[in-house]
This record gives structure tokens, C-alpha cells and sequence, in this order.
């Protein structure tokens, strides 16, 4: 699924596909950014966290679980805010 995700530093529009995935016997998200990189996630104690060592802003982590839960963008976060 095509997930429209506020780059939290610059406030811009990032198009991200989600794509559900089991890792390690555990259910979550590949995350892939259009030129192709990506990291997993996955729900843990009610937030989602990358698991794959991919390091991940904590705040484009939140705005990734705004967008998968179909809130609307303008609730994402900048780092301005």
C-alpha cells in the first residue's frame, strides 16, 4: 500500500510503500522510500519501532504509524511544531 508520510524535518510529502511482512516470526512492515531503500517495523509496547538495525527518526517513525492507522496527513509532525 502506497502511504502518504510528512517527512518530519522538511514538512514535505514523502509517497512510502508499506508492504506487510513477517520477520523473525514476527508480523510488521517493509517500508520502502521511492529509490528503493527501506527498513522493517513492527508494533512493540504500542509504538511502532524498526527492528531490522536500520536507523529510523523517531519522529518520521510516528508519522509512518499516523499514515498505517488512516489519520489524516495535516496530524503528522514536523520538527518545527
Amino acid at each position: 500500500m502506497q502511504l502518504p508520510v510528512k517527512d518530519p524535518a522538511t514538512g514535505a510529502q514523502l509517497l512510502l510503500e508499506a508492504k506487510p511482512e513477517k520477520w523473525h516470526g514476527e508480523q510488521g512492515f517493509r517500508i520502502r522510500h521511492p529509490n528503493g531503500s527501506g527498513f522493517w517495523i513492527s508494533a512493540r509496547s504500542g509504538a511502532w519501532q524498526a527492528e531490522d538495525g536500520q536507523p529510523v527518526d523517531r519522529d518520521l517513525l510516528i508519522n509512518i504509524e499516523i499514515a498505517l492507522a488512516h489519520h489524516p496527513f495535516k496530524e503528522q509532525l514536523t520538527s518545527h511544531e
